[in-house]
């Protein structure tokens, strides 16, 4: 099979790659290509709202080729393996391409060791992830699911794709319920100190799911599935425990991509993230090597409100080390999205501190739900990502 050769090779076809591809091309790259398998791509903060009855499938979607940036390739198919020495990405397919810089934006998957079964559980019919691209089985759940029943909610362990929306379900499930007069216990399982580690936010999650009832778990991992029984088993400080459900929305524990690890670009890094420097995004071994979103070891919790600021400094980095410039430096701005009922929700944005670092005047509250951050969650962010930013111009 015939080599390709690029400029620059973007692994990836997601928020992060897409937009880290149209940069390149407003900042006059002129060989760029993404390497994607999927046909259809998918704007995935919204799913939270597919899952919580606000929106439906077909609006988080487009076509692959319909979102990819004028002017790049887009080539269909798999990466396997990278050869950092001789600057190759091999395919699937058969498929070699070369490239002067590389940019990784791979995204995580389930990380399927920790958690035997998720397939299986998935299969099932009481269970759901917006996680998983089940978020309409997640409305079908709140929607259906017994009064007086019980539903579970999980928060992985680092590293997941934007901590806070873990929780929105949860969230937009009780509102429903509230609204519809049922009752339905809720039990939320936490695999880490506090749910998204920023202590301001946490302290108003807390009050919000103790104004709900819910029973919150912490430091506790889901260590096994039982679908068969609508089960989970449980192991956090008080040991092991078994948990039955009437409905599961699973977050499963995430990983890098198996050809990150085998291709050498995580290093030493946990859970096979890409082994970049968090403030340059460069790669600390491969200069020529750059990485941003959920796969990379970015020292603060991935969002895609957080995206931006990334493949900002990513690509001006790259263009900076192309002419022996200083790099910039990436912040950790991050944003957790959260609604606490159907139509508030709180924009918490903070660094990688965990500091809170609000774009709002500094006289308002940076924590208090609001209808227009929901408003701007809901609406404003999937019309800036459709038109905007996926075209570079943010």
């Amino acid at each position: 099979m015939t080599p390709y050769s690029f400029d620059v090779v973007v692994i990836g076809g997601g928020n992060a790659g897409l937009s880290a591809a149209a940069r390149c091309r407003k900042k006059g790259l002129d060989s760029v290509a993404v390497i994607e398998p999927q046909s259809v791509h998918t704007y995935r903060p919204l799913l939270s709202y597919v899952g919580g009855g606000q929106a439906r499938l077909p609006s988080a979607q487009r076509s692959q080729a319909q979102v990819t940036p004028r002017g790049v390739t887009w080539l269909q198919d798999t990466v396997v393996r990278v050869d950092p020495e001789s600057r190759t990405v091999v395919c699937a397919s058969g498929m070699t391409v070369t490239y002067r810089d590389l940019i990784v934006g791979p995204g995580l998957v389930p990380d399927h060791e920790a958690l035997p079964g998720i397939d299986d559980a998935m299969a099932t019919a009481s269970v759901a992830s917006n996680y998983l691209d089940e978020a309409t089985r997640t409305w079908y759940l709140t929607r259906t699911v017994r009064d007086g029943g019980h539903a579970v909610f999980t928060v992985p362990r680092p590293p997941v794709s934007c901590t806070g929306t873990t929780v929105k379900p949860l969230f937009l499930a009780a509102a429903h319920w509230a609204s519809t007069g049922r009752s339905v216990r809720t039990t939320l399982v936490v695999d880490r100190e506090g749910i998204v580690g920023v202590p301001d936010l946490d302290a108003r999650l807390e009050s919000a799911l103790r104004d709900l009832g819910t029973t919150v778990v912490r430091r506790t991992a889901v260590t096994a599935l039982h679908p068969d029984r609508n089960a989970i088993e449980v192991t956090g400080p008080a040991g092991v425990d078994t948990l039955e459900y009437d409905m599961l929305h699973l977050v499963p524990p995430y990983r890098g991509r198996a050809w990150v690890t085998e291709s050498g670009l995580a290093g030493d890094v946990p859970h096979g993230l890409v082994d970049v420097d968090p403030r340059t995004l460069q790669h600390h071994r491969h200069p020529n090597v750059w990485a941003a979103g959920d796969g990379a070891a970015i020292d603060t919790d991935p969002s895609g409100g957080g995206l931006r600021k990334q493949v900002s400094t990513l690509v001006d980095n790259l263009l900076a080390a192309r002419r022996g410039g200083q790099l910039g430096e990436y912040d950790g701005y991050t944003v957790a999205p959260i609604p606490l009922d159907s139509h508030r929700l709180i924009a918490a944005e903070f660094d990688r501190t965990g500091a809170v670092t609000s774009s709002l005047p500094s006289f308002l509250d940076p924590l208090k739900p609001r209808r227009l951050a929901w408003a701007g969650d809901r609406y404003g962010l999937p019309f800036s990502y459709w038109h905007l930013l996926l075209k570079g111009h943010l």
